[in-house]
């Protein structure tokens, strides 16, 4: 699911900007937020110049960075403008484990430049812990994301507690990767109203 281009190529000035025309495209039509697919696997001073490019046109639209990386390469595409970044708060789920994370992430330099995301789950990732499907879990992951860190999300179908995973893997069995899903978003035993409670 992810293209790479010859950014190597004798062409590559050209490549980098028809790119970063395609981004403005779609920042012309409102779209102010881009979530780009390991980044981490491009060229980072590609990355530095197109959010420059972007945002010295509109300072509003926001870059996350979707790489599961070494700490350093996260925190290395943070410096070079990413508005906020995955995390490893998805497996982070003893105490200890959690005190520690933060204290990385809250402390200097990190504190100055990493913005992290904490995701319950993602569309990629379905971890151990929310498999069970028992709601105090989704319930306790969702509200430690939302009070730990200033950005959180949650994959849809969190909202239902969907938790059936590939067999021993952290991975959706039936992911909308490959699916159009159509959920029953009323379906009893949902955590909407709780969720909503908690925004």
């Amino acid at each position: 699911d992810v293209v790479t281009p010859d950014f190597g190529s004798e062409d590559a000035g050209a490549l980098w900007h028809a790119l970063r025309d395609v981004v403005l495209f779609w920042v012309e039509q409102g779209v102010k937020i881009f979530r780009v697919d390991n980044p981490h696997t491009k060229p980072l001073a590609f990355w530095e110049w197109l959010i420059r490019e972007v945002q010295d046109r509109d300072a509003d639209v926001l870059f996350l960075s979707e790489a599961f990386a070494r700490p350093k390469l996260m925190k290395g595409l943070a410096k070079l403008g990413f508005s906020q970044s995955y995390t490893y708060f998805t497996w982070r789920t003893q105490r200890a484990e959690l005190e520690q994370y933060l204290g990385e992430l809250t402390s200097y330099p990190e504190r100055d430049f990493f913005r992290p995301n904490f995701f319950a789950n993602t569309p990629d990732i379905l971890p151990f812990h929310l498999q069970s499907g028992e709601s105090w879990m989704f319930k306790s992951r969702l509200a430690l994301a939302a009070t730990l860190s200033s950005s959180y999300g949650m994959y849809s179908g969190f909202e239902l507690l969907e938790h059936a995973p590939v067999p021993g893997r952290e991975e959706y069995l039936n992911s909308e990767k490959y699916e159009i899903k159509v959920r029953d978003w009323d379906k009893p035993g949902n955590i909407k109203l709780y969720i909503a409670t908690l925004n």
